[in-house]
């Protein structure tokens, strides 16, 4: 057998602990996320909520990426909504799936990890397999540094 069946997820995962409350935290990322996703993740050039506010679980959106010249589009859903403990964003179009958990450390501290996979790889993209898995670890420890400077240098409350 030739193994050309499903592939294995690849993923990227990265945590930090940043200075500011969970509730604080949460409300950046998960209620506010088509205002500020952007801004945490430059690669996106194009942002539509699909669905009407509030966010919530089922949520529709669309997003553009640019990354190295190259634009991909991709429609997602928020898949968890639980205030002031996950954010869980799965594609509609693309097997991808992010999360934002997230995690008291202490008074007005909050651990967030931030996970991404790709569930599946195209046959074509398989051999590059570790290429992807090292993007990947890179993307989500940019994610997360992105973040904790927007949440403890001005994000608004």
């Amino acid at each position: 057998m030739l193994g050309i069946g499903a592939s294995k997820p690849v993923a990227g995962r990265s945590e930090e602990i940043v200075e500011c409350p969970v509730r604080r935290a949460y409300s950046f990322i998960g209620d506010a996320f088509f205002e500020n996703y952007p801004k945490w993740c430059p690669q996106v050039v194009e942002l539509e909520e699909l669905s009407p506010p509030p966010v919530h679980a089922g949520t529709k959106g669309r997003q553009v990426t640019r990354d190295r010249g190259i634009d991909s589009e991709s429609t997602f859903q928020i898949a968890t909504f639980s205030p002031a403990s996950v954010l869980e964003i799965e594609g509609l179009s693309e097997p991808f799936r992010s999360s934002y958990e997230f995690q008291p450390e202490g008074e007005g501290t909050t651990r967030i990890v931030f996970t991404f996979e790709l569930k599946e790889l195209d046959l074509v993209m398989r051999p590059f397999q570790k290429l992807i898995r090292t993007a990947l670890q890179e993307g989500a420890e940019q994610t997360v540094e992105n973040i904790k400077r927007l949440l403890e240098d001005g994000a608004p409350s």
